[in-house]
């Protein structure tokens, strides 16, 4: 994965690792390319509203999942089948689709198949296919 695709995000604090990842529905017909944030410390991942738009991931459901933020109480939600591409490493995985928040985060349903390097003082994120 090339230093363009990954990154350190320093208006957050603390700063929050990034990379590239490509998102699919299931019939790869609607496909997006987005900056996706390394979220270590979240079970499953979470996407836009408005990637929901673009791939009409609504149409996919998969399974109900109770679901809590932190500080947030549980609550049901329904996820929804989503591809994610990242250094062509292509994992198939149910989503929560969120209009509060304004950022992709991968959690560790994606994390757990790659290979994740974060080097704080260089500022790099080494990504790959282990």
């Amino acid at each position: 994965m090339s230093a363009e695709s990954t990154g350190i995000d320093e208006t957050y604090y603390p700063p929050f690792p990034w990379c590239s990842v490509r998102i699919s529905n299931l019939s790869k017909k609607r496909t997006v390319t987005v900056k996706g944030y390394i979220d270590t410390g979240s079970d499953g991942t979470i996407v836009t509203a408005d990637i929901d738009k673009k791939l009409e991931l609504h149409k996919q459901p998969v399974t109900m999942a109770e679901t809590t933020s932190i500080g947030g109480k549980p609550e049901e939600r329904m996820l929804y089948a989503a591809i994610f591409t990242i250094k062509r490493v292509e994992v198939v995985t149910a989503v929560d689709v969120r209009n509060d928040i304004e950022e992709t985060l991968l959690g560790r349903d994606i994390l757990r198949h790659l290979s994740l390097s974060i080097n704080w003082k260089k500022g790099t994120i080494n990504l790959r296919d282990p």
